[in-house]
C-alpha cells in the first residue's frame, strides 16, 4: 500500500531527483528547454502538490517546504528551479480558491499547471455574465507547460476609466502562446508572451485585488499575503544559484580570497535565517486566525529583497575573482541566470527599501506595494 505523501516525504523525493537535474543543467541552457520528463518527475515527487488545494490532491503544506524545495532545485539548475517554482506557486493564491474554479482546473486533470503574469496589461469590459478580456502579457514563465493563465487586468467602466484591479483565469483554448523567450540566462523557463483577444471570462473566474474576501474553501494559509509568497518564490532561485556557486568554489583549488568566500557564506546563511524566521511568524499568525500586520509584512519584504541583493553580490564577487579556478562554464551559466532573475519585480530593491524606510520613519506607505 502506497504511503500518503507528506511535505517531508515530498522534499525527500525532490532531493532524489537533484543529481539528474544537476547533470542536465548545461543541456537545458543550450537547448532552451526543461525536458517534459523532468516536469513529470516533479509531478511524481509531489512537488506541484505542496501548495495545491487538498481537495484536489494537494498537501496545503504552507510555504516552508515549497521554498526549500525550490531553492534546492535551483541550486541544481536555476532554469528548472525558476520554472518549477512559478508553476508551483501559481497553484495557490487569490485566483484558485473558489470551488467552481478548482473543479474547472483540476476536476479532470490533477496535473494541470498554471502560468501567470500580474502586470495589469489586460483590459476587461463588462458583458452579460462576465467580461470580455483582451491583452498581452509578457514573460509568462511556464506558458508552454500550462493549461491555464492567471493574469492581471483592469476592469474598465463605460467611460473607459479603470474601475478595479482584477485577477482573471483563462483556459488554454482562449489564449495564444507566442514563443518570444530568448533571455541572457534562465534559458529553459519558456517565459513567452501570452495573447488574449476578446475572450469571454465568466464572473466566477474574475477576482478583485482591491475587494477580495475569504470564501468557504479558504484555509488559514490563504490569509498569507499573496505578494509576500510570490516575491519569496522569485528569491529562492537566486539563493539556490548562489549556494551552487559557493559549493563549486569551495571544491575548487583556485586562489579566490578566503575572506570573500566567508562573507558570501555568511550573507546567504543570514538571508535563509531571516526568511525562515519571517515565514514562520507569518504562518503562526494566520494559523491562529490573525492577519499579518504591516510591520511583519514589510520586514519580510525588506529581508526578501536584501536576500536577492546578497545572493547577487556573492556570485558577482566569486565570478570576478575566479581567475581560472573552478568550473568556469558553471560560473558563467549561473551568473547569466542570476542577471536575468534580478530583473524580476521581486528583486526591485530600491522601491521596496524606500517603502520600508518610509514605514520605519512612521510615514504613510502604499500597501499595494507590499
Amino acid at each position: 500500500m502506497k504511503a500518503t505523501p507528506t511535505p517531508e516525504s515530498v522534499l525527500d523525493a525532490v532531493r532524489a531527483l537533484l543529481p539528474t537535474i544537476r547533470a542536465a543543467a548545461a543541456t537545458v541552457d543550450r537547448s532552451g528547454e526543461v525536458r517534459p520528463e523532468i516536469i513529470d518527475a516533479l509531478h511524481d515527487a509531489g512537488y506541484f502538490s505542496l501548495l495545491k488545494p487538498p481537495a484536489f490532491g494537494g498537501l496545503d503544506s504552507g510555504p516552508q517546504q515549497y521554498l526549500t524545495a525550490t531553492r534546492e532545485l535551483s541550486a541544481a539548475c536555476m532554469s528548472t528551479g525558476w520554472l518549477a517554482g512559478w508553476l508551483g506557486v501559481n497553484s495557490w493564491g487569490l485566483s484558485v480558491r473558489e470551488e467552481t474554479v478548482l473543479q474547472e482546473i483540476w476536476g479532470t486533470d490533477h496535473r494541470a499547471l498554471l502560468c501567470s503574469s500580474y502586470a495589469p496589461t489586460g483590459r476587461l469590459q463588462r458583458v452579460d455574465g462576465g467580461f470580455r478580456l483582451s491583452g498581452r502579457w509578457t514573460r509568462c514563465t511556464g506558458a508552454r507547460q500550462s493549461s491555464w493563465l492567471s493574469a492581471a487586468a483592469l476592469r474598465l467602466g463605460s467611460d473607459g476609466a479603470a474601475q478595479d484591479f482584477m485577477a482573471v483565469l483563462v483556459p488554454r483554448a482562449d489564449y495564444v502562446v507566442e514563443p518570444t523567450w530568448n533571455g541572457l540566462g534562465l534559458r529553459g523557463i519558456g517565459a513567452d508572451d501570452v495573447l488574449v483577444s476578446g475572450a469571454f471570462v465568466p464572473d466566477h473566474r474574475t477576482f478583485s485585488w482591491l475587494h477580495s474576501g475569504r470564501n468557504a474553501t479558504a484555509t488559514p494559509l490563504d490569509s498569507l499575503p499573496q505578494p509576500t509568497v510570490f516575491t519569496l518564490a522569485g528569491t529562492m532561485p537566486l539563493l539556490g544559484g548562489a549556494q551552487r556557486v559557493l559549493a563549486a568554489q569551495s571544491a575548487a583549488t583556485g586562489s579566490a580570497p578566503l575572506s570573500g568566500i566567508a562573507m558570501a557564506h555568511n550573507d546567504i546563511e543570514l538571508s535563509l535565517l531571516q526568511i525562515q524566521r519571517n515565514v514562520g511568524e507569518l504562518v503562526e499568525c494566520v494559523s491562529s486566525g490573525g492577519q499579518p500586520d504591516a510591520e511583519l509584512v514589510l520586514r519580510t519584504r525588506r529581508d526578501q529583497v536584501m536576500a536577492c541583493e546578497r545572493a547577487l553580490k556573492a556570485v558577482g564577487a566569486i565570478v570576478s575573482d575566479a581567475h581560472g579556478s573552478g568550473d568556469e562554464e558553471l560560473l558563467e551559466r549561473v551568473w547569466r541566470d542570476m542577471q536575468t532573475a534580478r530583473k524580476h519585480v521581486s528583486s526591485n530593491i530600491d522601491q521596496v527599501l524606500a517603502v520600508a524606510g518610509r514605514f520605519a520613519l512612521g510615514l504613510n506607505v502604499d500597501d499595494l506595494i507590499w
